[in-house]
């Protein structure tokens, strides 16, 4: 896998349509909520790069109770606290890494390696604006470090289409840092590049448009536009190719 897709503006895998999505009702207490489709992405060789590519797979969204919860966004985890506004939560999933050769640009740097990840999730919820933030810390493999990811998103109904703009931010940590965007001596003496330090801070904000349209039956069709501006160390990298980072998506979806 090329790219961290999971947390990339998330946080971008937001493909799968919630229940007050779509045409249908939420469904009643104790019932399950299955969803399944597929995903189509447009987006860049790594993060930082100036190239793109395009990978399609399947998805998969499980909730219980409207409590427990397993999908490609927040991994397998529950909400332990549900209020009318907000909610609190814990999950474990999984942090892709990043391959050399996943890009020329790449070359020299080594693997970066997958494992699991542990997420912390808080949702505050007024009227049609939400606000999320994810603490992810991956757990095993590559040890990279945490990030926060922020979401100030609003939806509004046209019709039977959802309108879902939304605002982004991600902090990293310094080993999260200097993992994707530092230069150590060794690499430096294998790619040629330079030597580059890279510390603690927000690594990116952007922004999003995800659209939700429900078609005949139980199906849904979503698609997604995302923008994201690396900044700070992440930005001077001399790894990053291009500081503007866009992302596309096509995704549907049956809900039963």
């Amino acid at each position: 896998m090329s790219y961290r897709l999971l947390p990339l503006a998330l946080f971008a895998l937001l493909l799968l349509p919630p229940a007050d999505a779509t045409a249908q009702e939420r469904p009643p207490a104790g019932a399950w909520r299955v969803s399944l489709g597929a995903i189509g992405l447009y987006l860049p060789e790594y993060e930082g790069a100036d190239a793109y590519e395009f990978k399609a797979f399947p998805s998969l969204d499980i909730t219980w109770r409207d409590r427990v919860f397993l999908n490609v966004r927040q991994g397998l985890g529950v909400y332990f606290y549900r209020g009318n506004d907000l909610r609190l939560g814990a999950s474990v999933g999984y942090s892709f890494g990043r391959d050399e050769n996943d890009s020329a640009n790449l070359k020299g740097l080594g693997d970066i390696d997958d494992g699991a990840s542990a997420n912390l999730l808080a949702r505050w919820k007024l009227g049609k604006v939400t606000l999320d933030a994810r603490y992810e810390q991956q757990i095993t493999g590559a040890d990279t470090g945490a990030q926060i990811h922020t979401t100030l998103g609003y939806g509004h109904r046209l019709g039977p289409t959802m309108l879902r703009p939304a605002l982004t931010t991600t902090w990293a940590s310094d080993s999260y840092m200097q993992d994707y965007f530092g230069i150590s001596p060794a690499q430096a003496a294998n790619s040629g590049l330079p030597t580059y330090s890279a510390e603690a801070g927000f690594k990116s904000a952007g922004a999003r448009l995800m659209i939700v349209h429900p078609l005949r039956g139980a199906w849904a069709l979503t698609m997604l536009a995302n923008y994201d501006r690396l900044l700070g160390d992440a930005a001077d990298s001399p790894l990053v190719k291009n500081e503007n980072q866009y992302f596309t998506a096509l995704g549907i979806a049956y809900t039963f």
